[in-house]
């Protein structure tokens, strides 16, 4: 056998007999187990890609160490990542908040409007906005022609614009 071979003959079993102990080491430092294996992974891919360099007294315990300062670079990395993680979140959920209070307040405003309208504007806002139906199919439904259906949605469109822009509700 060539000296290659044997290499890789004694690092596969290196591999074999201490991923499953490598890996669980790292998992209790990470706490996730798809980075648990990844640094596992790399770690063993490392020594590989040095194994004419890499001849420690005790393999195990240079692994062991090895995967002690990643786990704790990785955390290093990832506390930095979390506390702008927690920034940006905290930030996020602050505008949501703000914009659901908003969206509700407009949905109020605007099913206040809704009800100042005619009952057939109303109708003819609900029937082209909220089921999305087409001036003519509306106009052919309520027996009008697609001119008066464009002239109520005008006046329905100039009383949301003017109660919104001044933001007084019962103008």
């Amino acid at each position: 056998m060539s000296a290659s071979r044997e290499d890789e003959i004694r690092f596969e079993r290196l591999f074999r007999d201490n991923y499953q102990r490598l890996y669980l080491y790292a998992l209790d430092w990470v706490e996730d187990e798809e980075q648990a294996k990844d640094i596992v992974g790399t770690l063993m891919s490392d020594l590989w890609a040095q194994r004419d360099r890499w001849h420690p007294d005790n393999e195990v315990a240079y692994m062991y160490g090895a995967l002690r300062n990643r786990c704790i670079s990785h955390l290093k990395k990832n506390v930095r990542y979390r506390e702008t993680l927690e920034e940006y979140l905290e930030e996020k959920l602050r505008l949501i908040d703000e914009d659901i209070n908003v969206h509700e307040e407009n949905l109020a405003r605007m099913e206040q409007i809704m009800e100042s309208l005619s009952p057939r504007t109303r109708l003819i806002v609900e029937k082209c906005y909220l089921e999305g139906r087409k001036y003519k199919e509306v106009a052919e439904l309520l027996d009008t022609t697609p001119g008066m259906i464009h002239k109520h949605i005008s006046k329905a469109l100039a009383i949301f614009r003017k109660k919104f822009l001044h933001r007084g509700g019962t103008d």
